[in-house]
């Protein structure tokens, strides 16, 4: 928040005068013409989020524009000291949505504020401009009567006549749950992620219309997937003003190209008084005669009442995905039944190829894509991870609503942690069983620190439900997040008591968060014998990386480097680099601990040539910068510099630097801006904290025990102490 007197340019700041999720409004003088205008801030927890920041950006170059007496002008746009600005006309007055408040609108107020609506959306439309999210919050009823329409944030600019049909929308985290637009107001093409036109912004001036004289939305429901689902399948309701009802049937047409085609239409509609009485309809008492009589009705059910009984079989119960929701014949869906079993059992390069071999057939399901473009998300296959999203995306014309959400909520990556948490709740209205959507939840809320949030989410899976890796994973997360108790409970009476490595590892990771570092190295090093023998090398590995960490908090260096080494030599042998890359990493800080640099050194090296994904290459070297070591000078940060999304990041690394040269000052100054990015929900928050210690400024003493970690944040976090009470040093 700005406070009064602050200055953006040559404008002063007066007062707040509305906050909102995108931005904050300012009352503000402008010094220079001695007059009131509106400031738009973005806040800054969203300067350098680059959806956000597109986002404004947009709205200003499209209101920029536009010239329109029924459009909000924009003055100005500018930055200040990494504040992003626009400056508009002050409005006096009301939104429609606060006049629609005060009771029903008369006919000639509805249809003289409509056609002022559609003269402004018109002007838009005339420009190429579509506004998106057309909706009575974003329409001003000025003191003097005037209509202003407002916040074209998610608009999309092209030329209809050059460049054909308007870009597919995408889905930003406008508000949980929301496609991209508001629920109410969303024409069927942007539920379904189709192509959008002017006509995209008829239909939400139809549903505004509807609301105007109806006092409710033409398509409602319980939640805002419901509302989708009456967007797509229920017809539109009628109202008792012929005129109106004539208007707002034809701009609620589910086929775009049966509306007005854009707002200068709807606007010569809003003056000729026959539309009501040419818009044909069925009478309302008349439609018996389109029903089927009861035996027929009878019979139909009868005959496809197997069929549906088989379209209802559930296919996974991770996002309790049903056959009915495949689109194609029967042979694609039995291989995604079986690839998503595979993966259920931990045979994920089976699952892989069966959903490759799902691809290649001329089914019109996104399913494969999807689940393809997710599985290398998670292996750090980015480019290959794309191509099968955009395929995946290519496919979703004419996809039921959870077929939709579910296939977006996969090819998302992790990088847009708000989207990603968005579609998952609202996949979750819909299939509230979808055990596997909420455990995503509950890390992005890891991501984001919010721990009661994550555990709220573990703590609602049903633990019968997921199969053994994913359980063991739900209640060492939950026992992380201090549901210790619970958590033990739960897994003394689940399945896992019959399946020992499993099992011990799960205790193990309890005993851990109890802060029985002893006894979680035996139950670790138990788990990794078991594993062994039963073949479980992932699990086998993971035992041994943690029971390595657990002798580093003991202070046993040197039985701790053995043990890394041991650990990845095994790596080696079953080729997962990124356990020879931890297991490497750890063995560098556990040398450094017992003084060998030349072994940290070597050791630290060793790991940067296996060339790992960036976010744990980050974390390398920042680990090597901490702990004084020479070797991350030859090593580039290009690779981190080109992702927008790693700017916190690089900003912590610049303020390392400067910590190392010295320069205390600039160190606090980057280490204020990482803050300021992002930092704080970064993996890299735990070497933020330590750099604030070192350098004397207030830091928080993370809690010990990091859930789905990487692993080298938990040598951040034993250092803490040390350098924050000044019981030893880095070096």
């Amino acid at each position: 928040m700005l406070d009064p007197g602050t200055r953006l340019g040559p404008y002063t700041i007066v007062e707040l005068v509305a906050v909102g999720g995108m931005g904050e409004v300012y009352r503000a003088e402008d010094t220079r013409l001695h007059r009131h205008v509106a400031i738009k801030v973005l806040p800054s927890h969203l300067a350098d989020d680059r959806v956000s920041l597109d986002r404004f950006q947009r709205e200003a170059r499209a209101v920029a524009s536009l010239s329109h007496p029924n459009i909000l002008s924009i003055f100005d746009y500018g930055e200040e000291n990494g504040v992003q600005y626009a400056v508009t006309e002050m409005l006096e007055g009301e939104t429609l949505r606060a006049r629609l408040g005060r009771g029903r609108m008369p006919h000639d107020e509805a249809v003289s504020l409509m056609r002022a609506i559609a003269d402004g959306v018109a002007a838009a439309h005339a420009r190429g401009i579509v506004h998106r999210d057309l909706k009575p919050e974003n329409i001003f009823i000025t003191s003097e009567g005037r209509v202003k329409v407002l916040d074209f944030g998610l608009a999309r600019s092209h030329a209809f006549g050059q460049h054909g049909p308007y870009e597919a929308t995408g889905v930003l985290p406008t508000e949980p749950g929301v496609v991209l637009g508001t629920v109410g107001y969303l024409a069927p093409e942007q539920v379904e992620a189709r192509a959008v036109t002017p006509a995209t912004d008829v239909f939400a001036l139809g549903c505004i219309l509807f609301e105007m004289v109806g006092r409710r939305v033409p398509f409602a429901g319980n939640s805002s997937v419901h509302a989708m689902v009456a967007v797509l399948h229920d017809a539109t309701p009628h109202l008792d003003d012929p005129f109106i009802d004539g208007i707002v049937q034809r701009c609620l047409q589910k086929d775009p190209a049966a509306r007005p085609q854009n707002a200068g239409e709807l606007a010569e509609m809003l003056q000729n008084p026959n539309v009501g009485r040419a818009s044909a309809r069925l009478p309302r008492g008349r439609r018996a005669e389109a029903r089927p009589t009861f035996i027929i009705l009878f019979v139909l059910i009868a005959i496809v009442a197997s069929y549906f009984v088989f379209r209802d079989k559930q296919i996974d119960h991770g996002y309790d995905l049903r056959a009915s929701d495949i689109r194609g014949d029967s042979e694609t869906r039995r291989l995604i039944e079986l690839a998503l079993r595979a993966d259920a059992e931990g045979n994920r390069p089976k699952a892989i190829s069966l959903l490759e071999e799902a691809s290649r057939r001329p089914s019109p399901t996104a399913f494969p894509q999807a689940f393809l473009s997710s599985y290398n998300d998670a292996a750090g296959n980015d480019a290959v991870a794309v191509q099968w999203g955009e395929k995946a995306m290519a496919r979703l014309r004419g996809a039921a609503p959870y077929e939709a959400l579910l296939v977006r909520y996969l090819v998302e990556s992790g990088s847009y942690s708000e989207q990603e948490l968005a579609l998952g709740k609202s996949a979750l209205e819909l299939r509230p069983k979808a055990w596997r959507l909420r455990l995503g939840a509950a890390h992005v809320h890891l991501g984001q620190r919010n721990r009661e949030a994550a555990r709220r989410e573990l703590q609602a899976i049903d633990v019968t439900k997921p199969d053994d890796r994913r359980l063991m994973l739900v209640l060492a997360d939950r026992a992380s997040l201090g549901d210790t108790d619970g958590a033990e409970r739960d897994l003394r009476t689940s399945r896992l008591a019959k399946r020992p490595p499993i099992f011990h590892y799960t205790e193990g990771r309890i005993a851990w968060s109890r802060g029985q570092v002893q006894r979680a190295l035996a139950l670790y090093d138990r788990a990794a014998a078991e594993a062994a023998a039963e073949g479980l090398v992932p699990l086998e590995l993971e035992a041994r990386l943690h029971a390595g960490i657990a002798l580093i908090r003991l202070g046993q260096w040197d039985e701790a480097q053995r043990r890394f080494a041991g650990t990845s030599s095994r790596a080696r042998q079953v080729k997962l680099e990124h356990r020879v890359y931890e297991a490497t990493s750890l063995a560098a800080y556990a040398a450094h601990r017992s003084g060998d640099f030349e072994e940290r050194d070597r050791k630290l090296a060793e790991a940067a040539a296996l060339v790992p994904p960036a976010h744990p290459y980050a974390a390398l070297r920042l680990l090597a910068m901490r702990l004084g070591s020479p070797v991350w000078k030859s090593w580039s940060i290009t690779s981190l510099e080109r992702d927008p999304l790693l700017a916190p990041t690089v900003t912590l690394i610049r303020a390392r630097e400067a910590a190392l040269a010295g320069d205390t000052a600039r160190a606090r100054l980057e280490l204020r801006r990482a803050r300021a990015e992002g930092i704080d929900t970064a993996e890299e928050r735990e070497e933020a904290e330590l750099l604030a210690a070192e350098l004397g400024l207030p830091s928080t003493l993370l809690p010990p025990d990091p859930p789905y970690p990487n692993l080298l944040r938990y040598l951040a976090i034993f250092d803490h102490p040390r350098i924050s009470t000044g019981t030893g040093t880095s070096r």
